[in-house]
């Protein structure tokens, strides 16, 4: 079964999760955006470049490098979701050492978003948005090379293009929030994104010395 034939396909916990994340105006636009990826090639140009400019390419690692895996779609499914949960895994590095410090920049997606929902009231909601991203997104992503039921490829098109728009969604929210995630996207070098796929440190930290939780907007 091609690319191409099962591009349009999405499976049922990640349709659920945008319809969560994403107004009828945003799931209407992934759609369409979607069906001109299987275009003629205006069409999948025009839809790489929206897709593109929905999310941002800032910082650069790793969002330059989802940028030219994007233009491969309907192929290259995997490393675009990838890169995408490498973003909202340094986004949320940075908002949970802000909110919580520790070992906040260490630790895996999933984890701080679990941490957040339990220790931060008011960031309950959005924790645990980030924490089903990480279930059904940026985990099978990295880890799970099983393939869903009647399918040879892990990820369709459509998936990547609704996992690209809930990621902005869910980034907005985070920098919104969080000063120091806002501080490591202007910076641009904070992070390093490699290693083996899979790895716990393929997002690290190569800023100054952790030291302890920084302020929270509006302390002295």
């Amino acid at each position: 079964m091609s690319y191409r034939a099962i591009a349009l396909d999405v499976l049922p916990e990640i349709q659920s999760f945008a319809v969560t994340v994403l107004s009828t105006e945003k799931l209407q636009e992934a759609d369409l955006v979607a069906r001109k990826l299987i275009g003629s090639r205006k069409e999948r140009q025009w839809a790489s470049t929206k897709t593109i400019s929905e999310v941002g390419i800032e910082p650069s690692r790793p969002l330059m490098y989802w940028a030219t895996e994007i233009r491969g779609l309907p192929r290259n499914t995997r490393n675009c979701i990838r890169y995408l949960g490498d973003y909202m895994d340094l986004l949320v590095k940075e908002m949970t050492f802000e909110l919580l410090g520790g070992k906040a920049r260490r630790r895996s997606l999933g984890s701080n978003a679990r941490l957040l929902a339990r220790k931060v009231p008011e960031a309950r909601d959005l924790a645990e948005k980030i924490s089903r991203y990480a279930g059904f997104i940026y985990t099978p992503g990295k880890h799970d090379f099983s393939l869903p039921a009647g399918r040879k490829h892990s990820f369709t098109a459509k998936e990547v293009v609704l996992s690209a728009y809930i990621t902005a969604e869910l980034a907005k929210s985070v920098l919104s929030i969080s000063k120091c995630a806002r501080y490591a996207v202007e910076k641009d070098n904070l992070y390093s994104i490699g290693g083996r796929w899979g790895s716990a440190s393929r997002v690290k930290y190569h800023g100054e010395s952790e030291g302890t939780r920084p302020k929270k907007l509006g302390e002295g």
